[in-house]
């Protein structure tokens, strides 16, 4: 839902006062929602992580909206920064369980290249399959680059806005630079070097 929030909003309130009331559990109907809400999040962007892992997931992004509400400074919408939050953890279980496939991973012995013949896969389209694999690693391994560079450079939470905006969303820098309260030639750097620095990072890899 469009306007869907990560919290129950009452008539007339705003989201500094529902921050404070969540910092000091004054109202804990608040933290109910926000779970209710990363709950439904994680189960529609998570869809190729294991439904096993997804309470886990779940967990770990109510810790860190637990953990970091105190140090929010509304430089986007409360939404925003827990679908950033959400977004973080789930390429964080990527990360781990593509990590873990590797070191679990057999290597190729000539049986196996038996049984694939024997499935009836063609060399192309097992090449497919092995290029599709490589192309969404190297997917998120970008976007987990991307939202790193705004995590260790100056104004991380608008910088994530700017990049899941412009990177995530394809909006314009106009869009992004009116969502982040700044210009649009920032809104051309951050994504730049954000860019710049996802390249790097995937190069050393190689």
């Amino acid at each position: 839902m469009p306007n869907e929030q990560p919290y129950l909003p009452r008539p007339g309130i705003d989201e500094r006062t529902v921050a404070k009331e969540m910092i000091s559990d004054q109202y804990p109907e608040h933290w109910e929602e926000c779970s209710k809400f990363v709950k439904r999040r994680v189960h529609a962007k998570a869809k190729n992580i294991p439904d096993s892992l997804h309470e886990d997931i779940i967990q770990e992004a109510m810790y860190k909206v637990t953990k970091s509400l105190e140090h929010f400074r509304f430089e986007c919408t409360l939404k925003t920064w827990v679908n950033l939050i959400i977004e973080r953890c789930i390429i964080d279980e990527h990360r781990r369980l593509r990590n873990e496939e590797r070191s679990h991973v057999p290597l190729t012995d000539q049986s196996n290249e038996s049984d694939l013949e024997g499935e009836g896969l063609t060399t192309s389209e097992v090449k497919s399959a092995e290029d599709a694999l490589m192309t969404n690693d190297e997917i998120r391994n970008g976007w987990a680059a991307c939202l790193e560079y705004a995590s260790t450079h100056a104004n991380p939470i608008r910088n994530q806005l700017i990049i899941w905006m412009v990177i995530h969303e394809g909006k314009t820098h106009a869009e992004a630079a009116r969502a982040a309260g700044c210009n649009a030639p920032v809104v051309g750097y951050v994504v730049r070097e954000a860019q710049r620095y996802a390249r790097e990072k995937m190069e050393h890899k190689l």
